[in-house]
This record gives structure tokens, sequence and C-alpha cells, in this order.
């Protein structure tokens, strides 16, 4: 297996790649940073009202044609020893445009607006999940079963939750709510506005791990699927278990709700799987399946273009993205390959530009998705000073 990782300023990182897509893409490594970018590309910003981006959002192209994306990668970023564990959730793209990464014990964070890149923070457990609560609000779980809920602008710690008794693995929030589980099997609901003994709810189904949590856009209904096969819909209002939507055989990890289909949710299968499922959530019906080949890591729609992106696990360790406007018709139209290893971990940038990818390759990979729309995004929300300088 190929390993990207720095050894010296003057040595290039990349030694052992011999496709020659990758030629453009060789930097030197900064050792004053653990993550370091090449092949950066001007920004510009062109103004956009507040409506229009929210009307841009979910607005499909007003000419339909075939969209290629390079095969190119837009940008790598070196992510040396990054965990290669299919139940964690260490990356996430938060709509500040700050991508948040664990490495290890540390958490760093990359501005996309303005290329900047600091480390958070440093524990004495190793990160197994970190999770965009708000713009301003980061929560990172923990190998040693804590939570930190931490403001990312002071760079100092809100508070910390001791409920679980094993790692945490996965986390989601809905507004005032915090959901988190792991290893423990057990999810709790946190309400953050609360200072003690903030446990509003505590959903217990699941057998094993939890490794994948999230709430739908309302608010309404929270889907975990878990390593013991199950995929559950839980509901908030009555803080109990609504719908058991039955048919993975594997582990469910991978999942995601479709932003302009709001009771369709859509789930991936592990190892002995390899599906991608959709599921009515009002009824908990499965009204298609696809076989992927492949163990289903991670799932995120593209709104602006009516997509879905999966990342695969062995034997292409591929990203796949596929036509779901009408949804019931989704279909594969394209594939990217450049990992070296299964690609466990996907965000998309706030103005769907870009799409990050994270493998056990110790890379992190930038792909173009289309014109960048504007600049909501592009404003920060704190000044630089704030969030990266100490």
């Amino acid at each position: 297996m190929d390993r990207f990782i720095p050894k010296s300023k003057s040595k290039l990182l990349y030694q052992s790649h011999t496709q020659s897509n990758y030629n453009d893409l060789l930097y030197h490594i900064n050792e004053e940073k653990v993550l370091n970018f090449g092949n950066q590309k001007q920004q510009h910003n062109y103004p956009i009202s507040f409506l229009d981006q929210l009307h841009n959002q979910y607005r499909l192209p007003t000419q339909q044609t075939v969209r290629q994306i390079s095969q190119v990668p837009e940008k790598i970023l070196d992510a040396p020893d990054i965990a290669d564990d299919f139940y964690l959730n260490i990356l996430e793209w938060g709509n500040n445009n700050v991508l948040s990464v664990g490495l290890q014990n540390k958490v760093y964070l990359w501005n996309a607006s303005n290329q900047h890149i600091e480390q958070l923070l440093q524990a004495t457990s190793n990160v197994t999940a970190v999770h965009w609560i708000n713009d301003h609000i980061l929560g990172v779980g923990f190998d040693d079963a804590s939570i930190k809920i931490v403001d990312v602008c002071s760079q100092q710690t809100i508070t910390q939750l001791y409920y679980h008794n094993e790692r945490v693995s996965t986390m989601s929030s809905s507004f005032e709510l915090l959901s988190s589980s792991g290893r423990d099997n057990v999810i709790f609901n946190h309400d953050l506005r609360e200072k003690n003994n903030n446990v509003v709810g505590v959903f217990q189904k699941h057998t094993q791990e939890v490794c994948g949590l999230k709430w739908n856009s309302s608010g309404t209904t929270l889907s975990s699927g878990a390593n013991d096969n199950q995929l559950l819909l839980w509901d908030k209002r009555q803080m109990s278990l609504r719908l058991s939507c039955e048919g993975h055989c594997a582990a469910v990890k991978a999942m995601a709700w479709c932003p302009w289909l709001p009771n369709i949710l859509v789930s991936g299968g592990g190892s002995n799987d390899k599906n991608i499922k959709f599921w009515n959530s009002d009824t908990g019906l499965c009204f298609k399946s696809i076989d992927t080949g492949s163990q289903v890591c991670a799932l995120q729609f593209l709104p602006r273009y009516r997509e879905l992106i999966s990342s695969h696990g062995f034997s292409k360790f591929q990203i796949s993205i596929w036509n779901a406007e009408v949804i019931q018709q989704a279909k594969l139209i394209q594939e990217l390959q450049a990992h070296k290893s299964r690609v466990l971990h996907l965000g998309i940038s706030p103005d769907q530009s870009m799409l990050c990818s994270a493998a056990g390759d110790e890379t992190l990979i930038f792909w173009r998705l289309g014109t960048e729309q504007n600049n909501q995004d592009k404003q920060e929300m704190c000044s630089s000073k704030n969030l990266f300088l100490r």
C-alpha cells in the first residue's frame, strides 16, 4: 500500500505513484503544518444575494447537459495517521465552510475561505467523531467515551459530556439537541441548553456498535445504523422507536436524507451487503436497492444537480455519482478513482462546488463538482484572527 507521509522539507510527498494524472499534483511539504495543500487555484468573489443563494441551492441547471467531473483531483491534503476504521466519523465540512478532521488525538480545521489550517485541540485520547453543531460550535467524541463541546472562535471547551461507557463513534444534531452513540450501543440525546444532567432521552435497541446517526432536515426523525445490521428511525416528539427498516445484511454506517424529498432516506451496507437502499421513512418501505459491488462507506446528496454521491471500499475504492433527479430511477453516471484504500468519509462544501474524500491511504482528496456559486460561504463566520490564532 502506498503511504503518504511527509519525510522532509525538501522531499516530494508522492514517491510511488505511476498514474500520469498525478504528475501535476506533486508538491513540497511545509513542516510548519501537518496539513498542506498544493496546486491551489485563485478564487474569485462574485456578488450574490442571500435569496438568490437559497434559490440556487436546490435549483437544477436551466439546460440539462451531461456533466463530467474531472478525474484529476483539484488538490490533495496529506493526513498522516488518519484512522482506517470503518465505524468512525472523523471528518465533516460545516456550513461555515470549515472542514474539521480528527487525526489521532488532534483536531485540525481547514478554512476553505482563506486556506488557513490550524490545530484546534490536542487531547489525551484519540478522536473518534467530529460534528458541527452550528457555525461556531464543534462536538468532538473520543475513544475514552467522552465528548467535548468546543467553541472554535475562542478555542475553549464549553462543556464535556461523560454519559457513554465506550468510544463515541458518531454524532448528529438538530437545533438544540445533540445525539451521540458508539460502541456501547446506546444513543444519548443531549439538550445543550441544560448545564446539568442534560440527557432528555435515551434510545436503546441496537445490540452492536452504532456507527451512523442522522437527523432529518425538520428535526423530527433520527435515523441510526449499527454493526448489528439494523437501520432504525426514532421519533423526537415521543422519544421512542418509530420504525425498523429491515433489509441490510451488514453494518449500516452510510446514510443521507434527501433534501428535495424530505421523507426519503438512503442508506448503505457494509462489506457483506454492498447495497444502497432507498427508503420511504413514513412507511419503512424499501422501494429501490442498488448492488454497488463494494462496501458502502459514506453517502452525500448534491442538491444542486439532484445527485447522490457514495464512497466505497474494496475492491475499487471508488467514489460513485448517481443521477437521482427521479429518485426511483437513480442510476450511476460517473466514478472517480484516486484513493488506494477504502474511502471512509465524504464532505461537500456549502456552495456544493467541492467534494472532499478521505481514506485510509492518509490523504484527503478534493474534487471540483461545479462552478463556484458565490460568496456567502466566503464570508468567515469569525475573523481569521479569532478562529486560528491563539
